[in-house]
Formats: structure tokens, C-alpha cells, sequence
């Protein structure tokens, strides 16, 4: 690819000019993933993409498999379970196939809107939130759209670890943490035992947690309507998604195509032991840095 045909892309598909301040680091990295065998259908999707938030979910695949390649490592792009559709990419890690389905969560419209007023009237922008109860439910929505049994098999194997990895680098104006993101997946209790329970909300029910409804209290029972999207159907996301990868970007300016991940993974406690987990986080963490 040359940068003139990137530049066209970034703008056909709503990028400003300041984004092309990134383009040449971007292509740097496009071509080197380009170079390699497996990423023809991700660099069709990149080339195509027309809309924001699709090219920058296509950006976002991009940084991440330009770590391993870097790393003389091939991801498959477009991996089967027997399901009609493609998980994002698979990972051989000898003893195990990680799978991983992944997802950019952008700012909220509202609050994106409220800071391009501001920048226009005053050429600065400020905003306090108070609540993140929205952005820990948008969390769980995501994860159970990227949990999808067309991707994945609901029967996964034994040699199978399946991961949906979601960028939350943009909530809460990129002040998300870790707790956010515990919540999301193992819930309250547990996450109250490494966090103040004055930040958490007692309401959220985590993805990876278990229990009927009868045994939840009213606001647990309220929070399951409202969010968990697979409620009263036969495969939920705890009994074949091994864990959720949350990644996070450097720089965090919305603007910026070229950029570095780290990230932090939450194992869903029923599927994956110490071991397992252990074994995948030494040979992860050598190729994208973990969250301490």
C-alpha cells in the first residue's frame, strides 16, 4: 500500500486531517502485516471500510497483529469453529488454539457530541462523570454480542481457549480501570475484594457469574433483564468463553491510527484453571504488555 491510497482510505471513511498525522507509522505497520501470508481478507476490509467506526475496528486488528508479527509470529485471520461465521484470529500456541473475536468500544454519542460543542465554542472541552454504571453495562453488551454462537462453537474443545477481546480505551473519556472491567465479567463480590466497595455498584452481575435468577437479589435481577442479552437461551457466554481480553491504547487521543496495546485478560473461573491461565499469560505478555 502506498500512503496516498491510506490517506484516501483514512478520509473516505470520516477521518479528519489531523488522523493523517498518523498515516505514515500506520502504513509502516499496514505493509509489514501485508508482507506476511494469512492477512489478504484483513487488508480487503481495511481497503473497503467507508465507515468510522469499521475502520477503526480494521485499525485496531491491525496494531494488534502487527505485535506478533513483529514477533515472527502468523495469527490466522478468519478462524472456523464449524459456525457460519469467522472468529477474528487464532493463535497456535502449541498445546492450545486461542481464539479471540475482537471489538473497539468508542466514546458514547452524547458525550462525544457535548465535547465537539465545547471545542467549537470555547476551543476546549471538560466533563465530569459521576456514574459509570452505563459504561460497565456497555461492556457487557459487547461482550455478549462478540460471544456470538455464529462465531462461536457453544461445545468448544478441549485444546480451545476462546477470548473476546474488547478496547475500552475510550470510556469514561479513558479513565476506565480495571475494576470497570472486573465487574463486567466476575461481578461485585469479587471484585470487592481488591476494590472499594464505595466505587463499585452491588447491581451488576458479571458475564462470567453463575447462579439462577432466584438467587439474586432485585437489583441483580433488574441488572440481568436489562443487560445480559442471552437470558432464557440455551448457550451463554460463561460456558464456552474462556475470558475476556481488555486492551488499551498509547497514546489514547481519539485521532491517533498507530498506537501501542497493552492489556489485561479475566478468566472465566469455571472453564479455565490456574494452569491453563498461567501458561497463556507467559507466552501473551512476551508479545503484548500486561496490566499489572
Amino acid at each position: 500500500m502506498q500512503l496516498d491510497e491510506l490517506n484516501m482510505i483514512i478520509q473516505g471513511a470520516g477521518g479528519q486531517y489531523f488522523a493523517l498525522e498518523y498515516a505514515e507509522a500506520l502504513l509502516e505497520k499496514i505493509n509489514r502485516i501485508d508482507s506476511t501470508n494469512g492477512y489478504g481478507k484483513l487488508m480487503a476490509q481495511l481497503r473497503s471500510a467507508k465507515e468510522q467506526g469499521d475502520f477503526r475496528g480494521r485499525i485496531l486488528e491491525v496494531n494488534f497483529a502487527n505485535l506478533f508479527v513483529e514477533n515472527g509470529i502468523n495469527l490466522q485471520y478468519g478462524a472456523k469453529q464449524g459456525m457460519a461465521g469467522d472468529v477474528d484470529f487464532c493463535w497456535d500456541l502449541g498445546r492450545y488454539h486461542v481464539f479471540i473475536e475482537m471489538k473497539l468500544l468508542g466514546q458514547d454519542q452524547r458525550t462525544r457530541e457535548m465535547m465537539n460543542q465545547q471545542l467549537e465554542a470555547n476551543g476546549f472541552s471538560a466533563a465530569l462523570i459521576s456514574d459509570d454504571t452505563w459504561d460497565v453495562a456497555r461492556i457487557q453488551r459487547d461482550i455478549f454480542q462478540k460471544s456470538s454462537t455464529k462465531k462461536f462453537n457453544s461445545q468448544p474443545q478441549p485444546t480451545w481457549i476462546n477470548l473476546v477481546a474488547v478496547d475500552v480505551s475510550e470510556l469514561q473519556l479513558g479513565a476506565v480501570d480495571l475494576g470497570d472491567c472486573l465487574q463486567a465479567t466476575v461481578g461485585y463480590e469479587y471484585t470487592s475484594r481488591y476494590y472499594h466497595t464505595e466505587c463499585l455498584h452491588p447491581a451488576i452481575v458479571g458475564v462470567f457469574e453463575r447462579g439462577d435468577v432466584a438467587s439474586l437479589r432485585a437489583e441483580q435481577v433488574e441488572w440481568v433483564n436489562g443487560f445480559h442479552a442471552t437470558l432464557g437461551v440455551a448457550s451463554h457466554p460463561r460456558d464456552y468463553v474462556h475470558g475476556v481480553l481488555f486492551l488499551f491504547r498509547e497514546p489514547q487521543e481519539q485521532a491517533a491510527l498507530c498506537y501501542q496495546l497493552s492489556a489485561a485478560v479475566v478468566w472465566n473461573p469455571a472453564l479455565v484453571d490456574p494452569q491453563r491461565g498461567r501458561e497463556f499469560c507467559k507466552s501473551f505478555c512476551r508479545i503484548v504488555p500486561c496490566v499489572k
